[in-house]
């Protein structure tokens, strides 16, 4: 029989061999973010990892950033995104909040049917002010022109039988609604909600994925076309390109049990044509759907490759109207319904755009002006003021 002494002695021991070896882990792990080169880009997360901060003793930016926490900020970042083996750390923490019931994980339900919903990004109401006093400001100086807004609240918004018992969504919806309240009169903006609500048993937005599918995308454009002055007479066809994507939500929480299928609509071969060009590099391409794409991980790239500063759609329409439309990705998957109905279309995305938009003005003869985005970026994010108000 072991002595209560001996017995102490023993687990004394054991966590001091639990310590060292967490000790020595620590330690490697240190040693080898320090020495090795920082991963540049996730291909599971989908996302461009922090690197490592630069900073020099004798600079005052230094000084000032370890001051006010956005150094020490930055090392977290960074230490957090190049973590040895992150990516099976992540799998291994999803995996153990399924086995202990968690229902959310890195701000991502874990809902019903397979999906994965995220929690909506709180508005920055400095942020929204300054947007719609540049979107105001731009309506104002273009006042011959027709202006549109459609701002897609996130699933989480519309797929609330899909969450999780008891899970306190923030109202996005509320949100945009506060925020095309802002708009000038001139600006016709859709509800895109209730367009929505009547079809929430449908696939309207990705299992996997933040964005919308196609088919969520066509129906408001059906609902679109009324507040735009768009007839609708063209017949739509609709092909599965591929079943096995899996977005940014998987990657971001590490659930990997679900797929998704990306549809591409196409009009019939007597409607308008069109050729894409792209001025960044300068290619020209007869077609929106880059089917290379598909043998990617982010498979919703099939969509003009992903996100361009500017993109240049020419049609044969023939309908004397040009279109000018400021977007985030929820734009990219939009664009196939509106070609045949405008000669021009000219997407812009504030978050790479850094010319000046009136120069761009003058090179074109726009009728018509879109802002189209996902409430999460336009809520939040500062670039589409800046494009506005740059001189």
């Amino acid at each position: 029989m072991i002595s209560k002494k001996t017995y102490h002695h023993r687990e004394q021991l054991h966590w001091r061999i639990v310590g060292i070896c967490i000790t020595c882990f620590i330690i490697v792990a240190a040693l080898s973010m320090l020495f090795r080169k920082d991963r540049a880009f996730s291909d599971e997360e989908n996302r461009v990892l922090a690197s490592r901060p630069a900073f020099a003793l004798t600079s005052g930016s230094f000084w000032k950033s370890l001051y006010d926490g956005s150094f020490s900020a930055s090392v977290d970042a960074w230490a957090a995104d190049q973590f040895p083996l992150r990516d099976t750390w992540m799998k291994l923490q999803f995996t153990t909040a399924l086995i202990t019931g968690q229902k959310e994980f890195s701000d991502i339900y874990i809902g019903e049917n397979g999906y994965l919903l995220a929690e909506p990004a709180l508005p920055q109401q400095d942020r929204e002010i300054r947007t719609a006093d540049a979107m105001n400001s731009f309506c104002m100086r273009h006042d011959d022109m027709r202006f549109y807004t459609i701002f897609a609240p996130v699933a989480s918004q519309i797929l609330t039988d899909k969450l999780p018992r008891f899970a306190k969504v923030h109202d996005q919806r509320g949100d945009i609604a506060d925020f095309q309240e802002m708009l000038l009169g001139s600006f016709k903006n859709l509800d895109v909600g209730s367009v929505l609500d009547h079809h929430k048993d449908e696939l309207i937005y990705y299992r996997t994925d933040h964005h919308w599918t196609s088919y969520g995308a066509f129906l408001t454009f059906q609902a679109a076309a009324g507040l735009m002055q768009i007839d609708t007479p063209n017949v739509w066809r609709c092909y599965p390109v591929t079943d096995s994507f899996q977005g940014t939500l998987a990657s971001r929480s590490g659930d990997h049990r679900s797929t998704d299928i990306i549809h591409v609509y196409m009009t019939p071969e007597d409607a308008a044509q069109y050729y894409v060009y792209y001025p960044a590099t300068r290619d020209r391409k007869p077609s929106m759907f880059e089917t290379a794409q598909l043998e990617e991980k982010d498979k919703y790239t099939v969509f003009f490759g992903g996100n361009h500063p500017e993109v240049e759609i020419v049609t044969t329409a023939d309908t004397g109207r040009q279109l000018l439309v400021f977007k985030d990705s929820y734009a990219n998957c939009f664009m196939q319904f509106l070609t045949p109905y405008f000669d021009k279309i000219v997407m812009i995305d504030p978050r790479y755009y850094y010319e000046n938009v009136e120069t761009l003005m003058t090179g074109y003869d726009f009728t018509d002006v879109l802002f189209l985005y996902c409430a999460d970026t336009i809520l939040t994010d500062t670039s589409l003021a800046d494009t506005l108000t740059a001189e």
